[in-house]
Order: structure tokens, then C-alpha cells, then sequence
């Protein structure tokens, strides 16, 4: 006998299912369509995410601080935001540049993106508008950016084509689609030839964390220096000649000492960081005859997927193997970890719970994937200090602790950055740091000095850019080093020094490069005490 009931049961549930979904089905998709351009102003179009809110919050923070004076930046400098925050989540948030006595603004517009409105549909869409921005700015990550300027390259543009400006995309070399780009992939900047990044790249990152390590005594791989070598500063290197004397063991001269490479195939940003820590460390080595000689282990893990502080399988096993091939007792070597906190955390976590003295022994380096809040605004629950106490020495693009000073120039009312009290976290600055040089360095190119105009096509700004005196930018567009690298290393208190009385978790020291002399000097030092009371500020 037939089911009736059943079949009845299956069509109800049909119908109900046809009843919620079929006005999403039929509702119009969003589609990509920039907005109009008041006559004698430029666009620039910033393309980013719709859950974006930080990362546009963080950059109309340096926009605004753009206003005031410094790093290059014109005189005279307006910026409206009255629009940069609708109430409604389907406006274009929009941040406007003026600068008294030029006529025309620059329109910088968040256009999000989403399934149906890629980037390549963005793309397709200003290509068609008229007047074409200025400048597209978007690529928040290697691969993203890689997808962007193949959309860029190959858009049918209607006028001169615009700028592609890349703020925090590193890497120097993508991954080909194919096998005919080669294994390394082509150059980042070289595959739209009218890009401009702001950021420093992975082989700059890699040079300035390896010559910071291979400066410290207290870092550097060889002979551990013994306690108070590095209180004594810039005269500390005075000494290292002699501290493998001081070592509590010698390393035959003709062994190389061990270190070890981790690189997660599934994220190209730590492939090619992992290729660029690999580069620098040799190329060092090769010139310094007081450093021992490296013998570099790269492990590849297949992929970055994890839970919150359980290795998966595969970095496991390159704990155990890192673990089984740590240098001498009495020397130090380097572990490069080039990703993002997560999977870090859980491969250090599980070094030290395989053996809680390895600080002693190995310094992490690392790049920005992992920004300074992992370390100090949400360390207690992103990176517990006591339990993962390996020292650590990362990049970031600015100052992470540039908060206003006393008697400083006076910030716009409402984006003060103002420092945390003793004890208490605030959020880092490199983020709105790098916006804010990057608005200044755009500014001055669009805003001429002595003319009465805003920069009226792409070509102009191109010219201006690279033509910019002191220079920001090389030849295909990078970022010059020399310009506002920043070192930060983070000194965990050690089980036994904790023991000794009350310590802090640890020290978030920063140190920045030197114009001119390249020597490093520290310019903030953070003790990491315990929140009591959370005083998150």
C-alpha cells in the first residue's frame, strides 16, 4: 500500500523550502558598479572584504592622521570622514583628501567585495567607468594581490591605466598557475607594471630580522652569551669574539651547528619567506667568519590547519624531529617559522612541552604574519608567554608602540593614539603608522607643490611617485629599504628566573634601523606583566 502521507510529508517540506529560499533566488544579485566622480575629483578605489571593518577603521585612522606634519607629507592637508562609517552596510564608505589652496579631491571609496562582485568583476567595472581611478588599492595578501594585478593586466581600460597600490602584500614571488612560471613563480611587483608597494617584501623582511639576530649577542647562533652581555648595549658586540670561551661547551670547528626551517605548502606567503630566511641566513654565513656554520633542515608541512594549541600531525612530527636535532648544550641556533600565530603557536607550544629549556637553545624569526596584538593587546589567550617561552624575533612596517608623545604635534580630535598606563594594553600602531605614510606619500605626488590642481590622470601621479625626493620607491616599484623597518623581539621570562621572585611573562622590546649608520637601536621596551583585572585599555 502507498505512503500517502509520506509522499504528502515530502512535498510540504518541498514547498517550505521553496517558500524561505525562492525570494533569495529570485532577489536581483549585487552587482560591481563604482560610484559616480564629482567633476575635477579622482578616485581611488579600495578594494577589501565586507567584514572588513577593522582594517578600514585602521586605515581611515592614518588617513586622518595624515593632517598632521611629517614623513614627507604636504602642507595644508584636509581629510573628511564624515562618510567613512554610513549607518548602512550597503553605502560606500568614503574618506575624502583636499589640500588648501589645490583645487580637486581625492575620493578614496571602500567597494566590498563578495561572490558576485569579485575583484575581477571590480576590475571590469572601473575599467568602464569614466573617469577610471587614479589608483587601485586592494591585495590585502600575497595571492590576493597576485589575482588582482592578472585582473589589472589584462582589463580593457578606457583611459590611462590606474595604479595598483599594495599595502601589506610581501611576498616577492607567486605561485604560477601552471609549471610554465617556473617552481618560484613571477615577481609580485612585475606583473602589472604600474604597481607601487608600501610594504616592505618577504627578502626585505628576511634581511632585516637575519642581520638583527646575527647583531645581538644574546640571539645570535653559536656560544650562548653569558647573563649581562646584552646590558651592556652597543659594546656588547666588543666581547663576542670571546664568548665562545665562555661557552659551557665547544663546538668542533669543522661541525656545522644544526638549524631548522618550517614551511606550510598550502599558504605561498610562507613558502617564499621560508626561501628568503633560507637565502639571507646563507648569504650571511658566507661573509661573517665569526658566525659558525648553519646547516639548515627545511621541513615542509602539507597543511596550516589546526586546532587552538594541539599540533596537527604533521607538525608534530617536525617538533619531535626539531627536538632530536637541537645544537650542543652550551650553544644557540635559529628556527625560522614563517606563517601566521595559530600554527605557531602550536609548533613552539609543543617544542616546549617536549622540552621546557629549548628557549635556551633556539630563537624563533619569523616575518608580519604574526602582528605585535598576538603578543601584547591578546597574548593571554593568543600566545601565553609562560608556556610557549621561546624567544621570538618578528617584522612589522611601522612602529607598533608609536603612540602620541608629550608635547608632540597635536593629533585630529578623536584619533588620538594614546599610550596604555603601566600594566594595562592598548592596541599596536603599526597598522595605522603604514596607513598614514602611505597617505602622505600619495598626497604629496597628487597634491603638487606650487600648482593649483590635483593630479589629473594616472600618468601624472606614476611620474610623481616615482620621481619623489628623498626616493620611497625603486625602479619596479618596491619599497626602498632604509625606510621605516622595525624589528621587534619578544624575551620570555625562563621557568627558573620566574622562580627567583615576581617577573613579568616577558619583555616586548622594538627596535628600529638607523637611517644612514644600519645599526639597530632599541626605542621601546614593554614588560609583559600580569593583567589583574584585565586592564585592557
Amino acid at each position: 500500500m502507498r505512503k500517502w502521507w509520506v509522499w504528502f510529508l515530502v512535498a510540504a517540506v518541498a514547498g517550505g523550502l521553496l517558500v524561505a529560499y525562492l525570494p533569495g533566488l529570485l532577489a536581483p544579485r549585487p552587482v560591481a558598479r563604482p560610484r559616480p566622480v564629482p567633476a575635477g575629483d579622482r578616485e581611488v578605489a579600495w578594494l577589501h572584504n565586507p567584514t572588513a571593518f577593522d582594517a578600514w577603521e585602521n586605515f581611515v585612522w592614518g588617513v586622518k592622521r595624515a593632517e598632521m606634519a611629517g614623513d614627507g607629507g604636504p602642507d595644508g592637508l584636509e581629510v573628511d570622514d564624515s562618510h567613512a562609517f554610513p549607518d548602512k552596510t550597503t553605502s560606500v564608505p568614503e574618506v575624502v583628501l583636499r589640500r588648501k589652496g589645490c583645487a580637486g579631491a581625492v575620493r578614496v571609496r571602500w567597494y566590498k567585495l563578495t561572490n558576485t562582485s569579485t575583484q575581477e568583476d571590480w576590475v571590469t567595472a572601473l575599467a568602464a567607468a569614466d573617469p577610471p581611478p587614479l589608483a587601485v588599492l586592494g591585495g590585502w595578501s600575497s595571492d590576493r594581490a597576485r589575482v588582482l594585478a592578472d585582473a589589472m593586466r589584462d582589463a580593457k581600460w578606457r583611459a590611462a591605466r590606474p595604479l595598483l597600490f599594495l599595502a601589506t602584500a610581501t611576498a616577492d614571488r607567486v605561485d604560477p598557475d601552471d609549471d610554465a612560471g617556473g617552481a618560484r613563480g613571477p615577481n609580485l611587483i612585475s606583473i602589472y607594471d604600474r604597481s607601487f608597494r608600501f610594504c616592505f617584501t618577504n627578502r626585505q623582511m628576511a634581511t632585516s630580522v637575519t642581520d638583527f639576530v646575527l647583531s645581538d649577542p644574546t640571539l645570535r647562533p653559536g656560544a650562548i652569551a653569558l647573563p649581562g652581555v646584552r646590558a651592556l648595549g652597543a659594546a656588547a658586540h666588543l666581547l663576542w669574539p670571546t664568548l665562545p670561551a665562555l661557552a659551557f661547551d665547544t663546538l668542533p670547528p669543522e661541525e656545522p651547528l644544526p638549524a631548522h626551517a618550517i614551511e606550510w605548502r598550502d599558504d605561498p606567503y610562507s613558502t617564499d619567506l621560508c626561501f628568503k630566511f633560507r637565502e639571507a641566513l646563507q648569504q650571511r654565513a658566507t661573509g661573517d667568519c665569526d658566525l659558525p656554520r648553519l646547516a639548515v633542515t627545511t621541513h615542509s608541512v602539507p597543511f596550516s590547519t589546526g586546532r587552538l594549541n594541539r599540533p596537527n600531525p604533521a607538525e608534530a612530527q617536525v617538533a619531535e624531529h626539531v627536538l632530536a636535532n637541537l645544537p650542543p648544550p652550551g650553544f644557540r641556533s635559529v628556527l625560522v617559522i614563517p606563517t601566521v600565530s595559530a600554527p605557531a603557536r602550536r609548533t613552539l607550544r609543543a617544542l616546549v612541552q617536549g622540552d621546557p629549556g629549548v628557549g635556551r637553545q633556539l630563537v624563533a624569526i619569523t616575518g608580519d604574519g604574526m602582528g605585535v596584538n598576538t603578543f601584547f593587546r591578546d597574548r593571554e589567550f593568543a600566545w601565553p608567554t609562560r608556556s610557549i617561552s621561546i624567544p621570538l624575533v618578528l617584522f612589522t612596517h611601522a612602529d607598533p608602540f608609536g603612540w602620541d608623545a608629550p608635547g608632540g604635534a597635536a593629533p585630529p580630535a578623536g584619533y588620538e593614539l594614546t599610550a596604555p598606563r603601566p600594566g594595562a594594553v592598548r592596541s599596536s600602531t603599526e597598522d595605522i603608522r603604514l596607513y598614514t605614510r602611505l597617505t602622505r606619500v600619495v598626497a604629496a605626488a597628487a597634491f603638487p607643490d606650487g600648482e593649483a590642481d590635483l593630479v589629473a590622470t594616472p600618468d601624472r601621479l606614476d611620474e610623481r611617485l616615482r620621481a619623489q625626493r628623498p626616493a620611497f620607491f625603486d625602479r619596479s616599484g618596491d619599497r626602498l629599504s632604509g625606510t621605516g623597518e622595525h624589528v621587534v623581539v619578544l624575551r620570555p621570562t625562563f621557568a627558573a628566573e620566574s622562580a627567583r621572585g615576581k617577573q613579568p611573562d616577558g619583555v616586548l622590546e622594538v627596535y628600529s634601523r638607523q637611517p644612514g649608520r644600519g645599526e639597530w637601536v632599541r626605542v621601546h621596551a614593554r614588560p609583559l606583566s600580569r593583567p589583574e583585572g584585565g586592564p585592557q585599555e
